[in-house]
């Protein structure tokens, strides 16, 4: 079997996705996992890291092989899965996406998912998704037979419109992951003190705007314990400790608002949605931390992504020094690794995952075709997702707000319409909470221009 790591130089993540892989003894037999990345220095990185690994477990990984190229195609030929976790122009462009609009009074805590700031991170991903397709279905493992087509696993932002497009250029080629339902649930399960055994939960709708429909618990002091609606027990809890939440002031608002909690944390969240980031005050009275993704600080993912940036190679080389690196036994709470064990083996696995939303046959009253986050099944016959869900009206109308930008930065990306790119942006909820349709046009204007460089198919 082999593995692509495609943007493998995003090391943390790239390490703990790879030792999950690892994790499992089902996919460590004949394995080939092949490291790209455009940046030579952090792709050797990576690679003597994963080198160390095998060298001190030859017992567990010694029918593992470690390779590493900057060639893309080199990478993916003959792949049976392979891995996305790419960041066109790196910081660079991130903090061109963060200033430009902050000009026009446009505020992000993030940036990498809607508004300008995601979808021209969309934009510059786009060339390179295209072409990852196009070579997955040139020399991927056995493509001319679909069901042994590889899996493209997608974990870049903006998740939503990265994975839609793959899938409009290669129907049913890639799957979006993402790690904020699995985190939320964990969050509203320890807040309720419920055991894992106890809780359970339906979690659907769009990628970082994904409710939780169904929050749901057993009594094990019940002599028939049966499953019962979860959320009295959340909101007891909020009565009784306040502080309990932490710095979600913005999701427990929201979810008070709609009457469902939701994925993504406050300070992504607040970028969806027109109501908390045009007005100092509110961004003061809903920030969680005094600094960090519940901050609400404008630019403050990049200011840390900077930071680290700084820091990583040294702390990286210090963890090249240790003597010992522990394998782990249990792989992390990341979908990837479940996933490939669950279609080799054929031992199933349920996720959530985004996935193209087929005749409207997956989220009833969202639009067809749309990307959509929901329960997925894998196992030896590839995935399944979980069908026939609706939304409330409330839930709906907010996914839709977004999936309308969505689809508009889609359009102008496979047509090259910079028109469709402005209406994208003139669609954005946060966008449209503080600018007129004649600023929004000069700031998409002033993006095109600083970000020309990383956006050739529009020049």
């Amino acid at each position: 079997m082999k593995i692509a790591f495609i943007g493998a130089g995003s090391i943390v993540f790239g390490e703990n996705i790879l030792t999950d892989i690892l994790a499992f003894p089902s996919l460590r037999k004949d394995l080939v996992i092949v490291l790209e990345d455009i940046d030579p220095i952090r792709l050797d990185l990576i690679y003597r890291l994963m080198e160390k690994y095998k060298e001190l477990h030859p017992q567990e990984l010694g029918d593992v092989t470690f390779e590493k190229t900057t060639d893309l195609k080199k990478a993916i030929i003959n792949a049976n899965y392979v891995i996305c976790a790419i960041h066109v122009g790196g910081l660079d462009a991130f903090k061109l996406d963060i200033e430009i609009p902050f000009k026009y009074g446009v505020t992000q805590c993030v940036g990498d998912t809607l508004g300008p700031g995601g979808i021209f991170r969309f934009l510059r991903q786009s060339t390179v998704l295209k072409q990852i397709i196009t070579i997955i279905q040139e020399v991927g493992h056995n493509p001319e037979f679909k069901y042994q087509s590889p899996l493209l696993i997608n974990y870049a932002n903006p998740m939503a419109m990265n994975t839609w497009y793959c899938n409009i250029i290669s129907p049913d080629s890639t799957i979006g992951l993402c790690h904020g339902v699995q985190g939320t649930a964990a969050m509203l399960q320890n807040w309720i003190k419920v055991k894992n055994e106890n809780f359970s939960f339906l979690c659907a709708g769009i990628n970082h705007m994904a409710w939780f429909l169904k929050l749901s618990y057993k009594d094990p002091d019940n002599n028939v314990p049966s499953w019962q609606d979860a959320y009295p027990l959340l909101y007891d809890a909020f009565k009784r400790n306040p502080n309990l939440i932490g710095g979600e002031k913005l999701r427990w608002d929201m979810m008070e608002a709609t009457g469902y909690f939701m994925t993504e944390s406050t300070g992504h969240l607040s970028e969806y949605l027109p109501y908390y980031r045009k007005r100092e005050d509110l961004l003061e009275k809903y920030k969680g931390n005094i600094n960090g993704f519940n901050s609400l600080l404008h630019g403050e993912v990049y200011r840390l992504d900077s930071i680290q940036n700084k820091r990583l190679e040294k702390n990286f080389l210090r963890r090249l020094g240790r003597k010992t690196l522990k394998l782990k036994k249990n792989p992390t709470e990341e979908y990837a690794s479940h996933i490939m064990n669950a279609i080799e083996t054929g031992i199933p696995f349920r996720f959530n995952g985004n996935v193209i939303n087929k005749k409207g046959g997956l989220i009833t009253n969202l639009p067809i075709n749309c990307c959509v986050e929901v329960p997925v099944f894998a196992d030896y016959q590839g995935l399944h997702p979980h069908g026939g869900i609706e939304l409330p009206t409330v839930c709906q109308a907010l996914c839709i707000s977004n999936i309308m930008v969505q689809k508009a930065a889609i359009e102008g990306q496979i047509t090259l319409d910079r028109e469709k790119i402005y209406h994208a942006v003139m669609l954005d909820p946060n966008t449209a909470s503080v600018c007129s349709p004649k600023e929004i046009r000069d700031m998409v204007d002033d993006l095109f221009k600083a970000e020309k460089k990383w956006l050739p198919q529009f020049n």
